[in-house]
């Protein structure tokens, strides 16, 4: 075989099969902890969606006579998680929280990614003073602690579960703009950029249409991160009384505001909500993690 030859056979194993984004898949399905996060998050998404079916109680109905002798019933056939100190399945609870973390982790991250990768585009792009005045505002956004801010959105506006969206989603705007801002300079002087300048391509055309798809990639990665962030703050506000106003609310971090006086006897009540946050808190690291390593350039076609 011929240099030439051994030298095409090697540029062809080593080429990109089917584009960015199923190359990425490939290298996603060959990813073990990308599998186990895929798995997770299924089944977070399943219990959200299908939770008025497969939970045994209503969440909200309490029976006393579960707590006519203290508080509270451990685990049994009929409760299989325990009950709350009002005699609520914890079961039930649980899965109801799943659809409460699920909606206001994905409308909170939708909002700041909506708004970051505007801010983000518009800074990266256009440069000059809209950069300049851009990013100094997220770099002043960036200064305050995440959950700090969030805290102070939610007391400025209010305690309540749209709230919380609002705070939560505000608090990574500045990441998104940031990260895509990065992308776009990086990616808007290659020559398929400037080829498409030469030839007269309206300046709005070549941001859409050649600069974002193949800057997203890093977006769509924090996308995911920023998702098991979100969870975590919206249980850290809802533990500080923050969230929804009805103690009845089956939402994890609210679940969470007053078991400490029960950590003693009944610590299945602080535990088990515990644990469903950092599961699927896990499962969107895992994904995050493996899409990082699947769209890394210098990855591609070596898997």
């Amino acid at each position: 075989m011929s240099l030439a030859e051994i030298e095409a056979y090697v540029e062809e194993e080593l080429a990109p099969q089917g584009g960015l984004w199923r190359d990425a898949w490939r290298r996603l399905r060959r990813n073990p902890g990308a599998l186990v996060g895929f798995g997770l998050v299924g089944l977070f998404v399943f219990i959200a969606i299908f939770a008025p079916v497969i939970s045994p109680y209503d969440p909200r109905a309490q029976n006393l006579l579960l707590v006519a002798h203290g508080c509270c019933q451990g685990p049994t056939w009929a409760h299989p998680l325990g009950a709350d100190q009002l005699g609520r399945d914890e079961l039930s609870r649980i899965f109801y929280g799943a659809r409460f973390s699920l909606v206001i982790g994905v409308v909170s991250v939708s909002v700041g990614l909506s708004i970051g990768l505007v801010l983000g585009s518009i800074a990266g792009y256009l440069g000059g003073v809209a950069d300049t005045v851009i990013m100094r505002t997220m770099d002043v956004m960036l200064s305050i602690p995440g959950l700090l801010l969030a805290i102070g959105i939610v007391a400025a506006l209010g305690p309540g579960l749209w709230q919380i969206m609002i705070a939560v989603g505000t608090t990574n705007v500045p990441i998104f703009a940031r990260l895509l801002r990065g992308s776009i300079l990086s990616q808007k002087e290659n020559d398929f950029v400037l080829a498409a300048r030469s030839v007269g391509v309206p300046r709005r055309s070549i941001l859409v249409s050649h600069i974002l798809p193949n800057a997203i990639s890093p977006v769509i990665v924090q996308g995911t991160l920023a998702l098991a962030t979100a969870i975590i703050d919206v249980a850290g506000l809802g533990f500080l009384g923050l969230g929804p106003q009805d103690p009845g609310t089956p939402e994890w971090g609210t679940m969470l505001t007053q078991v400490d006086r029960y950590l003693q006897s009944a610590p299945f009540l602080a535990i088990v909500p515990g644990v469903a946050i950092v599961i699927s808190v896990l499962g969107f690291n895992l994904i995050g993690d493996g899409l990082r390593e699947a769209l890394d350039p210098k990855l591609r076609g070596r898997a």
